[in-house]
């Protein structure tokens, strides 16, 4: 097999079928997860509810939460997002779609490349692989910029490769042949690979850049080098177009603290209880985060690299394709392995290459692409009829992540554009996106001993505390007027336990 020759044996018309049976197929299955589930976490409803403050505020340049600016992440998922709010309204399927849509798109990238490699089975296997992989089933459908990384990574990696890939020459090409293609196809390409290079930066930051250090390795000419370095810097100056705008109406708040905190901190601390707190814990902690949650994130794929271990790998010589697939891969586990905050989803970027590098090896051995697309593809199909029927039950029981939602439907009618609300014991970012999906003011946190004195202000008030909390404070207080309040039970996400909620509202 000619690995770098197209595939001859598909017409262009199978080939487009296939890729949209791909795409939509990825879409769709991860529908039923995305629009029945509330958001998870405390990540979701932070990026859901800053894309809702930004379309409020008509402010396109520094999102804010909870009218705080917020400076963890650029504004690319924001921008993302409200497009998303004004097309099927402000909810937790919107806020998703972004990352349903660069999840499916990330699919479609691998399918292409496979089939570049030389054989279409190639590109269906690590499609299917990524996409239905665990680690992707519950990252790559979420409200948050980490599936818009990896598509605009995977582009980077993916153009950058074919603008080195040099087809065989014509017989009559005079030597030597270009490794650069030529015209208005070399405009083109260059043209995705700086668009990739700004829209990754701009999803989650400097990380999206890591593939440029693949691409400069493997260009091997000091000519092919200056190429890449060239338009890298293209799409650096793109950047600027938002980041120095960020940078002068936050005073340098967004690049210091941004950049400063958000990133280079969590490389040399955990953040948010995400790592090991001592040395010797990060260093138990790096075999515990490779081998094992790596092994659980790629199921159901995983068992069989070592089932088919022995014929995968026992007479693989790595070619310039395997060097540049695994050189990308292990650049992204280098990078997340120094960190100290460490997260499963972490790793993910380096998943499309992996699945390249894998589904290459499959086809090339001569072993049947049956079983790795029947195992992904069953993988999805389970989940999502999983989905399908048994969150709307769960919910309706109170297995609930997300009791604040509950507790807002019921109270629907009490609550008003103008409610002003307070959060004591329990201050989840999920209160905020649900309160605001009714009221247009901005969450505050009260102590214990504010509860009632808030509630008799002027005005239409409420107030979320934990059920315990609130049977506290009214035995305490004598008298109290007759306030509506309301009870859900339901699990914290973010802690992943049980929660027992109340909801008290006070008319105007």
């Amino acid at each position: 097999m000619h690995l770098n020759a197209t595939s001859s044996a598909v017409s262009p018309v199978s080939f487009w079928k296939t890729a949209l049976l791909i795409f939509f197929s990825v879409l769709l299955l991860a529908l039923p997860q995305a629009i029945l589930l509330p958001l998870l976490d405390r990540d979701e409803p932070r990026f859901a509810e800053a894309s809702r403050e930004m379309l409020q505020s008509g402010n396109y340049i520094v999102p804010a939460f909870n009218h705080e600016p917020r400076y963890a992440k650029p504004p690319l998922i924001y921008w993302c997002q409200t497009l998303c709010y004004g097309l099927f309204g402000e909810n937790e399927f919107a806020a998703r779609f972004p990352s349903l849509l660069a999840t499916a798109g990330t699919a479609l990238l691998l399918f292409m490349w496979g089939f570049r490699l030389g054989d279409c089975r190639i590109g269906i296997i690590a499609a299917l692989a990524y996409s239905f992989c665990f680690q992707t089933m519950q990252q790559g459908r979420v409200a948050t910029a980490d599936a818009a990384l990896i598509f605009f990574m995977t582009l980077t990696g993916y153009t950058g490769w074919k603008l080195l890939h040099h087809e065989p020459p014509p017989k009559d090409a005079p030597p030597p042949h270009s490794v650069f293609r030529t015209g208005s196809t070399l405009r083109a390409w260059t043209f995705r690979l700086v668009v990739a290079l700004a829209a990754g930066f701009l999803a989650k930051g400097p990380e999206a850049w890591l593939p440029v250090v693949a691409l400069l390795v493997y260009a091997r000419t000091w000519r092919a080098r200056a190429f890449f370095f060239g338009w890298f810097l293209a799409g650096a100056a793109l950047v600027c177009l938002w980041a120095i705008p960020a940078y002068i109406a936050t005073n340098g708040d967004y690049w210091r603290i941004g950049l400063g905190e958000n990133v280079f901190h969590r490389m040399i601390s955990p953040m948010q209880s995400h790592g090991a707190s001592s040395l010797g814990g990060y260093l138990l902690s790096v075999p515990l985060y490779y081998p094992l949650l790596f092994w659980l994130s790629a199921l159901p794929l995983s068992p069989l690299l070592i089932t088919h271990g022995k014929k995968l790998f026992g007479a693989w010589r790595a070619d310039s394709v395997d060097f540049y697939f695994l050189f990308n891969a292990g650049i992204i586990f280098l990078v997340f392995s120094l960190m100290a905050t460490k997260l499963p989803s972490y790793t993910l970027p380096a998943f499309p290459f992996l699945v390249l590098f894998f589904a290459r090896r499959w086809v090339m051995v001569g072993l049947s692409p049956r079983l790795p697309v029947r195992l992904a593809a069953g993988m999805g199909i389970v989940l999502a009829a999983v989905a399908a029927v048994g969150i709307s039950p769960a919910l309706a029981a109170q297995i609930t992540p997300s009791p604040v939602k509950v507790l807002v439907n019921e109270a629907k009618d009490d609550l008003t554009t103008a409610t002003k609300f307070a959060c004591v014991d329990f201050q989840e970012p999920n209160t905020v996106w649900e309160m605001r999906r009714v009221t247009k003011s901005y969450g505050e946190t009260i102590s214990k001993e504010e509860v009632v004195s808030y509630l008799l202000r002027p005005g239409s008030r409420a107030v979320i505390l934990t059920t315990s909390l609130w049977r506290q404070c009214a035995s305490d207080s004598a008298g109290l007027p007759a306030w509506k309040t309301y009870e859900a039970r339901g699990f914290n996400a973010a802690k992943l336990s049980r929660i027992d909620l109340t909801l008290v509202v006070k008319g105007s």
